[in-house]
């Protein structure tokens, strides 16, 4: 896990690099030369054209709102994650200009398609993960909705955030809206597209691992991974009462009509213990002391009162079902106050009116080791990349086009539909006993293979090449 692989400086030799600053500078020469360069060859205003002054425009409005994503002292933080996403891009764009050459496809087409593919890609990733995390995206405080926070939220993918199916919902999307704008052969250029969505999906998980998201359940096996104290994989072992914090196992625990963070086990021999913590006892708030002030979360209404610190600013969240706020809370404390007790209020009443005080000093928690799902996925993708390609050599694939693509569909749903059963980042969606991911997966997997009983059935033909539209120009 590596999050944060180095910072961009805010400036160099006293000039600022982003706002309205170096880096826009550079982007509006590059810009102006490309663009001089293609009015140069086709003597006109061109969709080419167009399509570096949207780029432009983008990649200038985020360069604007880079100031904001500055870290204290360090300037840009350049994630790990994003990294392997670019990378990814650039991989599979490669890949399938390879291809659309054997198929007399211009490079032309192709860059702008791509830039559709990816505008529609992110943006389908995105929305398909804001939605299945809605309640963790919105923001009140006192009852009221903090529309910039929410939005700011919204679109935040800095850190993660994206969802491979609502990637390939949202390229598939974009593409097609371009590829029937310029007259494309549809099902020939999706087969093209099929390995390189792989490809990108096999470098997109290494992101993944270095982001710590997406990590698998725990294991024994050999293989298996250990990621730092703190990350995601660690507070969701600590959330269900599988490894102990501040000598503590916790569990969600129901008394009368509401839910409550409860003692599940206490460590023997721990100062939890000696302080007088037992098993079944529910917890109101967690206090500590920040620069001399006393700081405390709410646990019953998930809220921090009077903290001005980043993440833990004063607000009130919508209830999400999940603890892991309160332990990222301890562990903030922990990180900001090393020394300093940290105070667990218990009710100690059956009518939860009351609570009693408990001071524990935190100490290293066991991270125990789980399955490296991203590298499972990474590999799989790679190995479906490598087969697609080889079905497109093949007779039966090349006389039928789109059956590359609905193999595609069918072997990708089926690896996913396996790999959420040892994955724990996800919940039971609407009582199915199965993850988003994995509904969407069957769906996935009927829809590829109604697809390949039409082109089999049909006994499709190549389509005709449209070479007044992709010849070379």
């Amino acid at each position: 896990m590596c999050q944060t692989l180095f910072y961009i400086p805010p400036e160099i030799f006293g000039f600022p690099i982003f706002g309205l600053g170096l880096a826009n500078l550079l982007l509006a020469v590059i810009v102006l030369i490309a663009v001089s360069w293609r009015f140069a060859i086709v003597k006109k205003w061109d969709e080419e054209i167009g399509n570096y002054f949207a780029i432009f425009v983008v990649v200038s409005a985020v360069l604007i709102l880079a100031p904001k994503m500055m870290e204290s002292g360090l300037g840009i933080p350049i994630r790990g994650y994003g990294v392997c996403l670019l990378t990814a891009i650039l991989a599979a764009l490669f890949l399938v200009l390879r291809l659309a050459k054997q198929k007399q496809i211009s490079s032309e087409l192709i860059f702008s398609l791509c830039l559709w593919a990816v505008i529609g890609g992110i943006l389908g990733a995105r929305v398909f993960y804001v939605t299945e995390y809605w309640q963790e995206m919105v923001q009140y405080e006192n009852s009221q909705l903090q529309l910039v926070t929410t939005l700011y939220n919204i679109a935040n993918i800095a850190n993660g955030g994206l969802v491979v199916y609502g990637s390939i919902f949202g390229g598939i999307l974009g593409s097609l809206f371009f590829m029937i704008r310029n007259k494309m052969p549809v099902l020939v250029t999706f087969d093209l597209m099929a390995p390189a969505m792989m490809l990108g999906i096999s470098i997109g998980r290494i992101g993944c691992l270095l982001n710590g998201c997406c990590y698998g359940g725990v294991t024994d096996v050999a293989w298996g991974i250990v990621f730092p104290e703190g990350s995601p994989a660690h507070f969701h072992q600590i959330e269900h009462g599988q490894t102990f914090y501040c000598g503590l196992k916790f569990a969600e625990q129901s008394a009368g009509d509401s839910l409550f963070l409860a003692v599940k086990e206490v460590q023997p021999q721990s100062e939890a213990e000696h302080a007088g913590l037992k098993p079944n006892m529910l917890l109101h708030g967690i206090v500590g002391v920040i620069d001399g002030k006393s700081l405390g979360w709410e646990i019953g209404t998930q809220r921090i009162i009077s903290h001005p610190s980043n993440k833990f600013e004063c607000c009130q969240r919508q209830e999400s079902g999940t603890w892991q706020d309160t332990f990222e809370w301890i562990a903030y404390l922990q990180k900001k106050s090393p020394k300093e007790k940290i105070r667990f209020d218990i009710y100690s009443d059956k009518q939860q009116q009351e609570t009693q005080p408990y001071f524990i000093t935190p100490t290293p928690s066991i991270v125990l080791p789980v399955h490296p799902t991203q590298i499972y996925s990474s590999i799989l993708a790679a190995t479906l990349c490598v087969i697609l390609l080889i079905l497109g050599r093949l007779d039966l694939f090349r006389c039928r086009n789109g059956l590359v693509f609905a193999v595609f569909l069918m072997l990708y749903s089926v690896t996913r539909f396996v790999l959420e059963t040892i994955r724990t980042d996800e919940d039971s969606f609407l009582g199915t006993g199965m993850t988003v991911s994995q509904n969407v997966s069957i769906v996935v997997f009927s829809a590829g293979l109604m697809l390949s009983a039409f082109l089999l059935l049909t006994n499709s033909k190549p389509e005709q090449q449209q070479k007044s539209n992709i010849a070379s120009k």
